[in-house]
């Protein structure tokens, strides 16, 4: 059995700041990779904005490298391996369950924000920790039972570093937005944007954990939760 130390661990979020709070729940593997793939590539973002007359228009930011994980593992439920695959029932010795608690945790959309899980990719004592959203999920039956039961699986998944036009999925006004700090923001302005009303700067700039009023990154995001 692979302690919990050593084996490579898949946790949802519901927010791209991985937060504990925001933890949705953590899937171990049963057996490790024996590779992990990485990719890395550039990318520009585009940041949309608006004139006066509600024109839109269209500006460059910076450009940052994007980084794809290719992961691929077996999940086996014959009882070769001596322990079974992680989210499995109690009474319940599915294969099913196994990838269903899965798909949850990286690929359904969350209820309270309207999107898909962010997730973290870990294995060792931090030596590998990659985080992103899941763009592939992907698993096929390879061994079955005499009754068509499945007892092995291989799944595929592909991870990419979030992706910062993904603020514009963030619409709702009761659900926590994402926007990309342009060029002349101040956190007094987007107080004032996103709530209508400014004297939340102060609230807002302790939630992003900025030291300063004025330590706004261009091209980064900033979380701006809902007023509850």
């Amino acid at each position: 059995m692979i302690s919990s130390s050593k084996a490579l661990t898949i946790t949802g979020y519901k927010f791209p700041t991985f937060a504990y709070f925001g933890k949705i729940g953590s899937y171990q593997l049963q057996l490790n990779p024996s590779e992990l793939s990485v990719s890395v590539g550039q990318k520009e973002d585009k940041i949309k904005d608006a004139d006066a007359s509600g024109n839109t228009l269209t500006s460059k930011a910076p450009i940052f490298l994007q980084r794809t994980l290719d992961l691929s593992f077996t999940i086996d439920n014959t009882g070769v391996v001596p322990n079974v695959p992680d989210g499995m029932g109690f009474f319940t010795k599915s294969l099913a369950d196994s990838i269903q608690s899965l798909e949850e945790l990286t690929v359904e959309p969350v209820v309270s924000t309207h999107r898909p899980p962010f997730v973290r990719v870990s294995w060792g004592l931090g030596d590998i920790s990659f985080y992103g959203v899941v763009s592939t999920f992907k698993y096929n039956y390879t061994f079955f039972d005499s009754y068509g039961i499945p007892l092995r699986a291989v799944v595929t998944m592909q991870v990419q570093d979030f992706d910062s036009d993904g603020a514009s999925l963030f619409q709702s006004p009761d659900i926590t937005k994402m926007p990309v700090i342009k060029e002349g923001d101040t956190i007094v302005k987007l107080s004032e944007e996103y709530y209508d009303n400014k004297k939340y700067y102060i609230k807002l700039a302790e939630f992003n954990n900025l030291s300063s009023l004025r330590n706004l990154k261009y091209g980064a995001h900033l979380e701006v939760p809902p007023i509850r």
